[in-house]
């Protein structure tokens, strides 16, 4: 990173009015600054630069700069013919950003500063001067600045005149600059001096640390407790401290250390404990896995660990166990071969014994021990020392205990196995191993009422030796009442994108939208003695935690929890809210500056939310649908700040675009939930097959409009020399029928041609045609009504006869046409039942709202 090359810079003897600067071949992705000087006014310089300062004077100085696309020359066009032109040219690697400039005309102290600077970045100054007679002047730089030289020009038309200009440069910066210092002295009275500055480097740290793992008690008394957790990895500047919360909030300032102890705790109350990292530009990692523990007097020895085998040999035996559960922790553990101790305690979870005698019969023995000294009793395990590769018996009598519309119930007789034992019985749904249980019994969910399932039981021992399976054919029940499935609402673990918990909420209200802007609400009674406040709060993190609404097997509704999260005393309920998974995005920026042509826009969106996403974003959302049809330049500037939702959202609405939506889905491949953002036909939407009929499956209705008629409609769009563009559209049709001129204006940003003004002022001016009419539509429940099968942005006919919408004479419907459907809102359990409300929009040119 830093300056590689700056080039001899651009004078010429001979006056002119195109200057042609030839600086060799810089190499593509670097940044390529200029400082252009000219006696005359500069009417223009080739190569898509931008300008980022103009400082006006005699000797005016302008200051350029874009990403080299293997450019190895510029031309300066000048309004009048000059000799009196200067270009200096530096190349810059590692300068994607742009982190701001100043420029100015004085004859005092020049100023310059940028923070929150990376390291590796570049600060340039240029000066330029103007000098009738003796010239006493000279260049100042301020410390750390390195001069580059000089050009100027002399000329005599009856008075000494000079020129001249300078440009100095620092590499290597980071945190902050901060420049105030008079760049040239000397000056005659009343004399001035242009100048001008920039700063550029590397993309700023946003990656924060990775999480803190392995957060585990290390001490404990009845009344404080001592944690520690694993290093937390950077890839930018570096883990600079953790922060160490308790019940949600956090304990004093961030730490260096790795552990932390917490004295004055209340003995016999559960305590709630997480761990996140900070790095050195204030990027912090999301919490860890939250530690609960509640500080005793322990001296109750830690349970008998279970002893499985993991290899043997002819003379040798492996052997490892999971941490058996204790009231603080276990922090070692002995081992025993025949009742002998083995050595010192150790804290492996593994062991393996060598030099025994091949075939013999061995017991080995593992006890715990407590961090506070707790030994518990062996646990045991005899085995011989020999190679085993016999599977275990068949599983007999595979028999079906029960069967219900979506489940199976299995029962078994035991196995048996010669050596290592039996670790336990697979459950086969086809070719598809769903579990390993140890018991003799397993009930198949998730199953489709009236399907002939094959199923099966195979035996397996702790070696990993599977017996044959045992397979039956067993039918789920038909399902004769057309009755909808139940709803089921499960937690997920947004990093994993495992399942935590699955909790009975009340007072549910979710709704998808078009755009992807849905909530939820819902209550937990935590009077409820089936919840305690730790298991809601490991269910309901904060942006954390994935709530999955499943309908049977289906998730209809899938989102993040959010805040806010509101508890009330008197009624001991906890509200919680979260939303559609794509809102994530509204909470980042576009890292990125820099112009993309001739984009479509499913691929600019998929760019987008790529550019913008973390692993676990791609784990739970994949893209879909129809495609863009209008290829569109497009341009970001990371210091715009703006928002990737935002962005996608108006390349959605942009000519060629589509409507989108967040549809829940199975992803089949890894087996777990996830969202398809579709891509659904906006100027050609598909037919839902649904009709909205009222009187009929539409128990009420309301209508609103939104936005007034506009006839004649402005888009502005400002450039960056400092002009604007206009653009007009005017709908002759409705002047013709008597409408009154309504005019609307629009400022568009971020566009690179007329004809894209052009174009967007056309689609702002068709959405403010007419009134946009939102129908709302409440139905009456029944057996086959199956909202989840219904697609956003596509049409269901409506047809309406009441008093808004009176019968017409030939006994037709007062209202019988086409709406898009924008939105489903369902509340799963009120007083009446499930409420499921339709919302649908149209545009018309009608106050009334007749088409």
């Amino acid at each position: 990173m830093g300056i590689v090359r700056f080039a001899t810079p651009y004078t010429t003897q001979t006056p002119r009015t195109s200057h042609s600067y030839s600086f060799g071949t810089a190499t593509p992705g670097n940044r390529i600054v200029l400082f252009v000087n000219s006696y005359s006014s500069v009417s223009g310089v080739s190569g898509g630069y931008v300008e980022h300062e103009w400082a006006r004077n005699t000797l005016g100085l302008r200051m350029l700069s874009k990403i080299s696309a293997g450019d190895s020359s510029v031309t300066v066009s000048t309004t009048d013919s000059t000799d009196r032109l200067f270009i200096w040219m530096y190349e810059l690697d590692g300068a994607q950003e742009f982190y701001g400039s100043a420029s100015g005309v004085t004859s005092g102290s020049a100023f310059l500063s940028g923070s929150d600077l990376p390291a590796g970045c570049v600060a340039l100054l240029g000066a330029a001067v103007y000098v009738q007679g003796t010239d006493n002047t000279a260049v100042s730089w301020p410390s750390g600045f390195s001069h580059r030289g000089y050009t100027f020009r002399d000329w005599n038309d009856g008075a000494v005149k000079r020129v001249w200009a300078s440009t100095s440069s620092q590499e290597w910066l980071s945190g902050s600059l901060s420049v105030s210092k008079q760049l040239v002295t000397g000056l005659a009275s009343g004399g001035q001096y242009a100048w001008a500055g920039g700063i550029w480097g590397p993309p700023r740290d946003e990656e924060p640390p990775s999480v803190p793992g392995n957060v585990r008690l290390t001490g404990m008394t009845p009344t404080s407790v001592t944690i520690a957790w694993d290093a937390s990895t950077d890839s930018g500047t570096g883990v600079a401290g953790y922060g160490v919360y308790r019940n949600g909030v956090q304990e004093g300032g961030d730490q260096s250390g790795r552990s932390k102890t917490f004295t004055g705790l209340t003995s016999g109350v559960p305590y709630v404990f997480e761990v996140d990292a900070v790095d050195g530009m204030g990027n912090r990692s999301e919490k860890s896995s939250s530690l609960t523990i509640t500080p005793i007097n322990d001296t109750t020895p830690p349970l008998p660990p279970v002893v499985r085998v993991t290899a043997l040999g002819a003379g040798t035996i492996s052997v490892a166990w999971d941490e058996p559960y204790d009231e603080t922790t276990v922090v070692a553990y002995g081992i025993y071969l025949n009742g002998q101790k083995q050595g010192a305690d150790q804290t492996a979870r593994t062991r393996t014994f060598s030099g025994l005698t091949p075939g013999g019969l061995y017991t080995v023995g593992v006890n715990a021990v407590d961090l506070l000294g707790n030994r518990g009793q062996i646990g045991t395990k005899t085995v011989k020392a020999q190679v085993d590769t016999t599977p275990p018996t068949r599983p007999g009598n595979v028999r079906i205990v029960s069967t219900s519309q979506t489940a199976v119930t299995l029962a078994w007789d035991a196995s048996t196995d010669d050596n290592v034992g039996l670790a336990g019985y697979g459950l086969w749904l086809g070719t598809r191993l769903l579990a390993t249980v140890p018991s003799q019994v397993f009930t198949f969910v998730g199953l489709t009422a009236g399907i002939m399932y094959p199923l099966a039981v195979d035996a397996v021992d702790e070696l990993g030796n599977r017996s044959a399976k045992q397979v039956v054919q067993a039918t789920t029940l038909p399902d004769n009442s057309g009755a909808a499935p139940p709803f089921e609402y499960v937690f997920y673990d947004w990093m994993s994108h495992e399942p935590i918990d699955s909790l009975p909420l009340q007072g549910v209200s979710f709704e998808l939208t078009l755009g992807g802007s849905g909530q939820l609400g819902a209550e937990i009674p935590l009077y409820d003695e089936n919840y305690s406040v730790g298991r809601v709060e490991a269910a309901t993190l904060t942006e954390r935690t994935i709530v999955v609404v499943y309908r049977g097997e289906r998730p209809v509704w899938i989102g993040r929890v959010i805040d806010p999260q509101d508890y009330d005393s008197e009624t001991g309920v906890q509200r919680i809210t979260a939303e559609e998974i794509m809102v994530i995005y509204s909470r980042r920026f576009v890292s990125f500056t820099g112009p993309r042509a001739a984009t479509l826009a499913h691929t600019e969106i998929d760019w987008l939310l790529d550019l913008a996403s973390q692993p676990a974003d791609k784990r739970w959302m994949r893209t879909s649908g129809v495609a863009g049809t209008i290829a569109v330049d497009r341009e970001y500037r990371s210091e715009d700040f703006t928002r990737v939702l935002d962005t996608a959202a108006d390349i959605a609405a942009a000519p060629g675009g589509f409507e989108w939506w967040g549809k829940p889905d199975w992803d089949n491949v890894n087996d777990r939930p996830q969202v398809e953002l579709r891509r659904v036909n906006r100027d050609d939407p598909p037919s839902s097959d649904l009709v909205l009929e009222f009187p009929g499956n539409v128990r009420k209705f309301r209508v609103s409009t939104r936005r007034g008629l506009a006839t004649v409609v402005y888009g502005k769009l400002a450039i960056p020399s400092g002009g604007v563009l206009l653009g007009k559209v005017v709908h002759d049709d409705l002047h013709a029928q008597g409408w009154p001129k309504t005019e609307d204006a629009f400022q568009f940003e971020g566009l690179t041609s007329q004809a894209a003004l052009n174009a967007e002022t056309q689609r702002a001016a068709e959405t403010t045609r007419g009134s946009k009419q939102v129908f709302e539509f409440e139905l009456n429940i029944s057996p086959d009504t199956r909202w989840w099968e219904w697609e956003l942005g596509s049409e269901a006919q409506v047809v309406i006869t009441d008093h808004k919408y009176p019968e017409q004479p030939d006994g037709s419907a007062g209202l019988d046409r086409p709406m898009k459907i924008i939105s489903i809102q369902v509340e799963p359990a009120t007083e009446a039942g499930e409420r499921v409300t339709v919302t649908t929009a149209e545009l018309s040119t009608s106050v009334t709202g007749e088409a």
